[in-house]
This record gives structure tokens, C-alpha cells and sequence, in this order.
């Protein structure tokens, strides 16, 4: 059974998936907040602790999402610090078709680990 819970910021808006064994953060718009930190940190942390605690992995999706200013990307790399450095498993997924992406999500190839537990992958659209 799938639950989805939907939260909205501005034009962000973040659509949340959660089924018997992931945890699908879907990003849609586009993310101009000056501080999107205030927004999407509790997100985030409240959906990684519930993956963790669940043993479930967590996929965030950018593919359908249009733009993010450089400071959204904050909140998505502490999620992913947290990952590499416990036992969580987090996944992101972006359109390496679209530049911006490939260029600003690309680079979070530096926290993938050995095990595959956090996961980095452009495909394309």
C-alpha cells in the first residue's frame, strides 16, 4: 500500500511516496527560497530518520523538477552526509539531459559509497 503526502513552498513543491520498502521524494517546480533550508531541512531529516529506523531506502527524484537556486542543494548533501556516514541508504535520481542538473547534482557523486547504500544517477530523459 502506498501512502503520498504532498508539501508546498513558494513554486517548490515536495511530493513524498512511501511504500513497504522506499521512500520516494519527488521534487516538482522549481526552488528560488532565499533560505530553503527552513523549509526542506525538517522534511528531510523527519523522512531519513523514518527510512532508517524503517530499513527502507530513500529516493530523491529530481527529473521532473525545473530549477534550484545553489542554496537548496544544502539540505539534500546533509541528508546524504548523514547516509554516507551512518547506515542509511539514500538515491538520487536526476535528468542528465537537462544541464543544470547534471552540472549542480552531478557533482553529489563525491558522497556514493562502496556498498551502493547512497547512490548518485543522471539518466536520460
Amino acid at each position: 500500500m502506498k501512502n503520498i503526502e504532498t508539501y508546498h513552498e513558494g513554486d517548490l513543491t515536495i511530493q513524498v511516496e512511501k511504500s513497504d520498502h522506499v521512500i520516494t521524494i519527488s521534487w516538482l517546480g522549481k526552488c528560488t527560497l532565499k533560505n530553503p533550508s527552513l523549509f526542506l531541512d525538517p522534511i528531510l531529516s523527519e523522512l531519513y530518520m523514518k527510512s532508517y529506523s524503517e530499513i527502507k531506502r530513500m529516493i530523491c527524484d529530481f527529473t521532473k523538477f525545473s530549477f534550484m537556486n545553489s542554496s537548496a542543494i544544502i539540505p539534500v548533501i546533509k541528508i546524504l552526509k548523514m547516509a554516507r556516514d551512518g547506515r542509511g541508504s539514500v538515491h538520487v535520481i536526476y535528468n542528465k539531459n537537462e544541464r543544470w542538473q547534471e552540472i549542480l547534482l552531478g557533482e553529489l557523486k563525491i558522497f556514493e559509497t562502496d556498498d551502493n547504500r547512497v547512490q548518485i544517477k543522471g539518466v536520460a530523459l
